[in-house]
């Protein structure tokens, strides 16, 4: 193979590499970009997002299970670290949930070194860190609607009526805080509140578009296949240059050395 051959057949064979590599992104640019000219028609923007895998893709899939414990009338939920009361979040939290229970004025939720006081409309009042004397809470009780804590040990302690101080006392007559299990309908709710509003078809489909779907290198991977695309129109250009050059001298042999 001459050094001009082996020079085309790297050619060819490079364009036909690229070809195949940047096909793919043809058709995703393509796709996408005829579904965004008719965003309005498709209803794009209206159409929500679904699948665990790309929720979770988005930071939009909680991760673990709810916990939950009803207050009187109402809820608390602990879900991927973000505390609800009801369907609406209150607070974010680093420790594991051990119950909520209901006093005359407050809501007391129970984690492991700290309880968080809640109005009975749900509004956080209060962090309070249980101190160095307090082992890690196992659960939450109430008697005469008071709330009690159990530490490992175990050791009981109830709470006087303005939360302030703490009394040693015997396990008895403690109604304690059992979880419960939402249904699917709550459930359903719980995730729409903890999503907000939600992952749109649109979104997925501008990102996929300008490549930021694929994080922070996205957009370059897409700068990539544009620049393969320019490589590919011009490498198309020089190999059809090069028949046409062929064809030429081919017709010229073939006019002069006929007979």
């Amino acid at each position: 193979m001459t050094g001009r051959s082996a020079q085309k057949h790297t050619v060819f064979l490079w364009h036909r590499r690229a070809g195949l590599t940047a096909i793919v992104f043809v058709i995703v640019l393509a796709i996408t970009g005829i579904a965004l000219n008719h965003t309005d028609a498709l209803k794009l923007d209206e159409r929500y997002i679904d699948s665990a895998f790309l929720l979770g893709w988005y930071g939009l899939e909680p991760e673990g299970e709810a916990i939950s414990y009803d207050v009187g009338e109402h809820v608390i939920t602990v879900l991927d670290h973000q505390v609800f009361f009801n369907t609406y979040p209150v607070t974010t939290t680093t420790q594991a949930f051990h119950g909520a229970v209901g006093t005359a004025q407050l809501i007391v939720l129970a984690f492991d070194t700290e309880l968080l006081l809640l109005t009975a409309d749900g509004e956080l009042v209060e962090r309070m860190p249980t101190g160095q004397g307090f082992s890690e809470i196992q659960r939450i009780g109430i008697k005469y609607q008071r709330p009690v804590i159990e530490t490992a040990g175990p050791r009981y302690y109830m709470a006087d009526e303005h939360m302030l101080d703490w009394d040693v006392i015997i396990n008895e007559d403690i109604a304690w805080a059992q979880q419960i299990t939402l249904d699917q309908t709550k459930m359903a709710v719980m995730l729409e509140s903890f999503r907000g509003r939600g992952l749109t078809l649109e979104r997925v489909m501008l990102d996929l578009h300008s490549g930021r779907i694929f994080g922070a290198y996205g957009i370059y991977l897409m700068d990539a296949a544009a620049v393969a695309l320019l490589w590919l129109s011009f490498s198309g250009l020089w190999v059809w240059w090069q028949r046409q050059l062929k064809q030429k001298r081919k017709h010229h042999y073939q006019k002069h050395h006929r007979g």
